[in-house]
């Protein structure tokens, strides 16, 4: 259970559950509709949005304006997704006060990766069943725990097909922390304000006030919807390739699961792809164990902790490798 940092400690499966699922997956109801309607609505915006972004790049052209928006909103949203949703919000790696919860909270849901209960949620849940029955997104089993015999159907699966799983995470089980918390409850319901304001108003204001209306439209496009896009099949590198049973990069822990870790993915996610020392030390702020592995997100922790903006840094794993 310290994976999930001691939360969703009931072993009783709840309604919607059946024998098949384990404790805190539903198969039915308004969760899984409300489930469908948020990725139906996001991806339906991202995807033709990302289209139009390409379209508009090789007929219009692109400048240094779009260029710089787009490095400038991926750097923010995956710092949003690494420290803030995944290192804080999830694995409780440090504390801080209310106002730089808040911006964590902001930062995360500007990731338009699905709002913070969903995402603890879901993240807990494979954690507590990495690549067996039950994960949310393992390249090796299906949403209703039935195994892949096709490598490939199961990699498309762990990068994004999982979405479309009838099952759904029960936050009533893995996240009554988030449930309680007013600041994340804030940013889960109004979360569709930040998803408009990540990938359409700044990147929008911005190319408005730089370049007028056609650069405007190009920054909305590349730098907003395509940008959104992007840095989510980024994120979900670390479901596929990170969790390749040594296919793709290396393990340095013998877990009983197939993570490893991978250097592409480490540098798109600030860090992220160093995933099987992530699962031997799920909490660390800091996951780099050797010189050439390259965690942003933990040197990020690590410098707000010099600043004084947050504390209580976790940093087990030192002590246990030591």
């Amino acid at each position: 259970m310290s994976a999930i940092s001691d939360v969703a400690t009931e072993d009783v499966a709840p309604k919607g559950a059946d024998q098949k699922t384990p404790p805190g997956v539903l198969v039915d109801g308004p969760v899984v509709d409300a489930k469908f309607l948020d990725s139906y609505i996001a991806f339906g915006l991202m995807i033709p949005g990302s289209i139009a972004a390409l379209i508009w790049a090789f007929t219009q052209g692109i400048g240094w304006t779009e260029i710089l928006v787009f490095v400038g909103m991926f750097s923010l949203t995956t710092a949003g997704i690494g420290v803030a949703m995944h290192r804080f919000l999830v694995h409780r790696s440090f504390r801080c006060g209310p106002i730089m919860r808040a911006f964590f909270c902001a930062i995360a849901t500007m990731a338009v990766q699905g709002s913070v209960l969903k995402w603890v949620s879901n993240h807990r849940r494979h954690h507590l069943h990495a690549d067996q029955p039950g994960d949310v997104h393992s390249p090796y089993y299906d949403g209703a725990g039935n195994r892949y015999v096709s490598y490939l159907k199961g990699m498309l699966h762990a990068q994004g097909g999982w979405v479309w799983d009838q099952e759904t995470t029960d936050a009533e089980y893995y996240a009554k922390d988030i449930l309680a918390d007013p600041i994340a409850m804030f940013f889960t319901r109004t979360r569709w304000y930040w998803y408009g304001l990540s990938a359409v108003l700044i990147p929008g204001a911005i190319g408005y006030a730089v370049g007028g209306v056609h650069t405007m439209i190009g920054c909305v496009l590349f730098s907003g919807l395509f940008r959104s896009y992007v840095m989510t099949m980024a994120t979900s590198l670390v479901n596929s390739v990170c969790h390749s049973d040594g296919r793709y990069g290396y393990r340095r822990y013998e877990l009983e699961d197939g993570t490893t870790n991978e250097l592409v993915t480490t540098i798109l996610t600030f860090g992220e792809g160093l995933h099987n020392n992530h699962h031997r030390f799920p909490r660390d702020a800091y996951l780099s164990h050797a010189w050439y592995e390259i965690d942003i997100n933990g040197a990020i922790i690590l410098a707000l902790e010099k600043l004084g903006l947050v504390h209580d840094v976790f940093r087990g794993g030192e002590r246990s490798r030591s």
